[in-house]
Parts: structure tokens; sequence; C-alpha cells
């Protein structure tokens, strides 16, 4: 390989240490990260900078992303850069999955560093010296994005139902209007040009539908990151519309929840980080005021939206409280 430089990504600090020092023996320098946020910050950062990179060597189990879904992730933005699996819990059908994930090679553990610099060695090819045309567009094409909040509805006779859910769901302005199990009956997530232009919405048409007696708004805002953050987070969002949906969607054929977390402040970015990633949250919306974050989860079961929600409450450092609303089906009413 022309380039010396490997991004190493594994969660296990002794593991980092040894490869890291292993491989600069053999000529290789190694920028180390703990997950997959850092090394998409990372790489970001290099291909900005012109700084050529070997390959990429991540692990599977990474606090934050599955490695092979970071996998998809890089391979779909850089096509070029090797990319190299590590797992001490891969199997045959692991490996397949890399491969059609179009990952440069499969190395279980425990191996040598030997091994690691043979599978990389045997994957030669050009180093990615520069970024590509689409990241490169990414610095010079913002999308102009729309405001959004969140209107949590209550309403004083269930009998009206059927008709204030049907009235709100096809309102302009409305872009999802959900039926839900919890303190309030409707969810709807309003999108328009300005913030005052929602608030006037609500005051003026959703206040006026005969059957509803209060509205809650939740307005969504932009996180707090820092710089490289938000180009990781807008890179994950444009390689996933490439396959088909952006987040926040609704995948189809699944049970959903909304999932209102109040937290501590000063966790907040790694509470995004981890929450950004998670397996089953189809989108993270961050929030201003009572709550921080709206989440949209999303599970073939309840059961196992129950799981995740429960996983967050309990391992996820800084988050007070989480409320969950199961979302009903009424759309073949």
């Amino acid at each position: 390989m022309e380039a010396s430089k490997v991004l190493l990504i594994d969660d296990e600090r002794a593991l980092r240490r040894t490869l890291s020092l292993g491989l600069l023996q053999r000529g290789y320098e190694t920028a180390p990260c703990q997950d997959g946020f850092s090394g998409l910050s990372k790489i970001e950062m290099f291909m900005k900078r012109r700084m050529p990179i070997a390959c990429v060597v991540t692990d599977i189990r990474l606090p934050d992303i599955d490695g092979l879904k970071l996998l998809k992730v890089i391979k779909s933005l850089y096509p070029d850069l090797p990319v190299f699996v590590i797992s001490g819990y891969g199997d045959e059908l692991t490996e397949e999955i890399v491969r059609k994930e179009k990952g440069d090679g499969f190395l279980p553990k425990p191996f040598t560093v030997d091994d690691l610099v043979a599978m990389m060695e045997k994957a030669r090819r050009p180093s990615r010296e520069a970024p590509s045309d689409k990241a490169l567009a990414l610095d010079t094409q913002k999308e102009q994005r729309s405001v959004s909040s969140y209107a949590f509805v209550t309403m004083d006779d269930r009998r009206l139902f059927e008709d204030v859910y049907r009235k709100a769901y096809f309102m302009d302005k409305v872009l999802y209007c959900d039926a839900v199990v919890g303190d309030w009956q409707l969810v709807l997530l309003l999108q328009s040009n300005s913030r005052k232009d929602l608030h006037d919405f609500v005051q003026n048409s959703l206040m006026n539908i005969e059957g509803i007696i209060t509205v809650e708004l939740l307005d969504v805002v932009e996180p707090l990151l820092c710089e490289e953050a938000k180009n990781v987070i807008e890179m994950v969002e444009d390689s996933l519309q490439e396959e088909g949906w952006r987040r926040g969607e609704k995948r189809p054929n699944v049970l959903s929840s909304y999932l209102l977390l109040e937290i501590e402040e000063e966790f907040f970015e790694s509470i995004y980080k981890q929450l950004y990633f998670m397996e089953d949250v189809v989108h993270c919306d961050v929030a201003h005021g009572r709550y921080g974050f709206v989440l949209l989860v999303q599970a073939p079961t309840f059961d196992l939206i129950k799981k995740r929600v429960t996983h967050i409450s309990r391992n996820v450092e800084g988050v007070l409280k989480a409320k969950e609303l199961m979302i009903m089906n009424l759309l073949e009413m």
C-alpha cells in the first residue's frame, strides 16, 4: 500500500495499543479510535486534509454502531478505501456478509499483527488521497432544511377520534400523524419554513378542529455538535438515503413507538452519538423543551421495542426518564 496510515476502530484499549505498536514496527502509522463515530470523524478529517489512508480496520462490536453497518457507510462514501473487519464473535456467515458489503477482508480474533498485515497486503490497492466528488459536494452543497415541531394532541371526546385523526392527517404542514397510546391521543410532526408559521398553524388550524382540547408543541432543533461531528452525521444520512430511505422515514411492515427522553444536559453529546447509531432507532430528533430527545423506534414486535427502551433507560448515561408512546396503525380505517 502506498499510504502507511491505518485507521483502527476498536473499543478494547489493550488491543488498540498492541496493534498500534505492532503495526508501527512494520512501517504503518496507526490512528486509533474507540467507537464508530470517532472513526467516521477521522476519515472525514483525513480526506479534507488530503492525508492518505492505507485502510480501515474495524471491530464488529462497537459501543455506538454495529461494525457491519459502519462498513456499509464507509463503502458508500469511499468505495475505494479498503476496510477490514475483525471480530471475536464472527463465523462463516459473518465473513459472507463482509464480502457482500464489499469489505476487503475478515479476520477472526485472536490474530497476530502479522496476520493482519498479510491480509492488508493481499488486498493491496492504491490509497485514496483525496475526497471523492460526493464528499466534496457535501461541503459545497448544503440542503436548506425546513423547521419542524412535534405536536402532542389531547382530545376530550373519544367518539370524535376517527374524525379528528382524518382531518389532522391530511392537513397542510403535517408530515406525520400518528395515533398513540399514552398521555396523548395523537402525535403530529409538523414542518414549515418558519417556527412562527408552525405556532400560528397550531393556534389557528389545529385548535379549531372539534374534539381537540390541548396541543403541546415541542420544537425540533439542530444538535449542538462540533463541525466534524456534523459532517459525519450528514455523511451517514447521505449513505442511508442511497439505500432507498431517509433517516426519519418509517420502515414498512414493522411496529413503532415514539420515545421521549428527559436528559442531563451535560451528557447531551455522548447521548446523541449513542442514540443516533443505535439499532432500531429510525430517527433521533433533538428537541427544545421538557424533553431533550424524541426517538422513533421500530422493530418487528413491541416486546423488542420494550427491550430497546429498557436498554436506553438503564444503560445510556445521562438519560433521566423515558416515556414511550406506542403507535397504532389507523391508516386502514
